[in-house]
């Protein structure tokens, strides 16, 4: 008996939404450095790494960068555990890390970066600008004292505003490489997807690194002036001391994942919506429900908190804005459709998302008083 499809009568497509944007890691560090490798690596080039063994097949287990790598996965958790790479890029011998930035953003993603190579003060510091205009974290370390000062390095780096810059003082020479890496590597050690997952690296242990014996109270003062952080012996303990007269890495830090977070949840859902987000109040729910889900990540996390908005700037409605960011510690609020230009519709824009968030913080240091009665 010959049968008649049933797509005669009822035809149905299976649609499935189209692939989106995968969350880059702002773990991934990457490491510029003028040795000489073993493998045949070019000016200009890089290479991605989950191991030191693999790093010393490439680059010799004698030079800087495998130094370098050991010092980065000796830390736990490190930068694998925020699905981080290390990344270790060649930079041609008449270049500086100013250029070498520019030339290594548009070809690998990463957060972080550190040089194995000296530089002048002049260098460093335009590569510190360079690096809060491109929004990556560059780690500089010294043993110097004189950086220390408020017209010295880290001082200047300070009085810039320059704070994706992290500076680190260990007066040993021989230590402070081991310590910027293993620093950096331990900071960035955060799985953000995770519930309570984010660190300050207040009185954090730097694996390989012995405190640095010759920190005296008066450099330690210095260091709080210019925001630069150090390995202290405390009570006998190695414990890094983190000051935020530059604002604290950690903060930095977690800034930078929000902002990728962000970008990426806003353009998701709109390649990976299948027909289109209507210019309707409905519409612009699905997109502010985009971002609603990385403002909550972020209190899972622990970047954000519920609390009491201390600032005297807010958007939309007073109340509501308050009472959201006391019981859910950020409150999202868009322009009502009605009042949007009809210049900014023609273009299909959506209109201006505001959203505030109130950082969780930290506890670094506690004052206490004890009442005694006999």
């Amino acid at each position: 008996m010959s049968m008649i499809n049933i797509s005669e009568v009822i035809n149905v497509t299976v649609a499935t939404p189209p692939a989106g944007l995968a969350l880059q890691s702002v773990s991934n560090l990457l490491c510029m450095t003028k040795d000489t490798p073993v493998a045949s690596i070019a000016d200009g080039e890089y290479r991605v790494y989950t191991s030191a063994t693999d790093v010393g097949t490439d680059w010799g287990t004698t030079g800087d960068v495998y130094k370098a790598a050991v010092s980065v996965f000796s830390q736990s958790p490190n930068i694998i555990t925020g699905g981080g790479k290390f990344i270790v890029g060649k930079v041609a011998a008449a270049d500086d890390s100013t250029a070498a930035l520019a030339d290594f953003i548009p070809l690998v993603f990463f957060g972080s970066f550190a040089t194995t190579f000296a530089e002048s003060d002049v260098i460093i510091q335009a590569t510190a600008a360079a690096a809060q205009a491109a929004g990556k974290l560059y780690i500089v370390g010294s043993s110097d004292a004189a950086d220390l000062e408020v017209g010295g390095l880290f001082g200047l780096i300070q009085g810039a505003t320059l704070t994706n810059t992290r500076c680190l003082f260990h007066s040993d020479a021989t230590k402070i490489e081991a310590f910027k890496f293993g620093y950096v590597s331990r900071a960035l050690g955060v799985n953000f997807a995770g519930d309570n997952t984010t660190n300050t690296m207040h009185l954090k242990q730097i694996a390989g690194v012995t405190a640095d014996e010759g920190l005296t109270s008066t450099l330690l003062s210095k260091a709080k002036v210019v925001g630069a952080d150090v390995y202290a012996n405390i009570a006998g303990r190695s414990s890094v001391l983190s000051y935020g007269a530059n604002v604290f890495f950690d903060e930095r830090f977690n800034l930078q994942w929000l902002k990728l977070a962000m970008e990426v949840a806003g353009f998701n859902v709109l390649a990976q919506t299948v027909s289109k987000i209507p210019q309707t109040e409905a519409g612009m729910d699905l997109l502010k429900g985009a971002y609603r889900q990385v403002c909550g990540q972020s209190v899972a996390n622990g970047m954000a908190a519920a609390g009491s908005w201390t600032s005297p700037d807010t958007f939309g409605d007073p109340e509501d804005f308050k009472r959201n960011i006391a019981e859910q510690g950020y409150f999202i609020y868009s322009l009502p459709i009605t009042q949007q230009s009809s210049v900014d519709r023609e273009a299909r824009k959506a209109p201006l998302i505001q959203i505030a968030l109130k950082l969780a913080g930290a506890v670094h240091s506690s004052d206490v008083i004890i009442n005694i009665n006999r």
